[in-house]
């Protein structure tokens, strides 16, 4: 798939126009962002190079425990010329997109949080079977978070859902989100926006695909996975 330079590749109107739940903390589920074409090819082409390890052991005090692989692409803002250089042209695309005053426009208009001012982190996020992430509210300077999820495939036994959580309680689950194609998800970050990611079954045979974004208070942002 080649696309239409001046088409936006991503409908800004589903974005601005998803509700926001306000229980357990805002957060908002989002479908049809893009058309189904568009979608299927995103995800047929999700970077497959340049991923790191990162991991921190359950328990570690005073922070979470996760295992995940990343690909930093944006950081501060500022494109990853050497990540750049692994993707394919819809995926130029797409992050010309993502970092447009059009994206910022309209994550501004559903959460009601101003981030026309905010440093932007992208990164690429693949998570094999066995990786997790455990129950957090993300850090106080991110102002908000959306993730979108390329995996048309994933079936229930999979595992590897966002739990959206009532407390730092893993078992206190109000909702569960599978990583289906295209499919994204609003946090807006809090002291009480508790979430997690379930462990990916051992038996899955396709990683969980995900791509994470942040707006972060400016002088804030890195590519750490927190």
């Amino acid at each position: 798939m080649t696309h239409t330079t001046g088409t936006p590749l991503i409908d800004w109107t589903a974005v601005r126009d998803g509700v926001l739940a306000e229980e357990p903390f805002g957060w908002c589920l989002i479908r049809d962002t893009f058309d189904p074409v568009t979608a299927s090819a995103i995800e047929e082409q999700f970077p497959s190079e340049g991923f790191v390890v990162t991991e921190r052991p359950s328990g570690t005090p005073g922070a979470k425990g996760y295992r995940t692989h990343n690909l930093p692409l944006v950081t501060a803002d500022r494109l990853d010329e050497r990540a750049a250089s692994l993707l394919t042209p819809l995926w130029r695309a797409l992050l010309d997109g993502l970092r447009s005053p059009e994206y910022r426009a309209a994550v501004t208009a559903l959460t009601g949080r101003d981030v026309t001012g905010c440093e932007l982190e992208i990164r690429a996020v693949r998570y094999p079977a066995g990786a997790w992430i455990d129950p957090h509210t993300d850090r106080a300077d991110k102002v908000v978070t959306q993730t979108w999820y390329f995996n048309s495939d994933w079936s229930p036994e999979y595992r590897g859902q966002l739990l959206v959580l009532g407390s730092d309680d893993v078992t206190d689950v109000r909702t569960e989100v599978l990583p289906g194609a295209g499919d994204s998800v609003v946090l807006c970050p809090s002291e009480n926006s508790w979430h997690a990611v379930a462990p990916v079954a051992e038996s899955t045979p396709v990683d969980r695909r995900v791509l994470l974004l942040h707006f972060v208070r400016p002088g804030n942002a890195e590519p750490s996975p927190r």
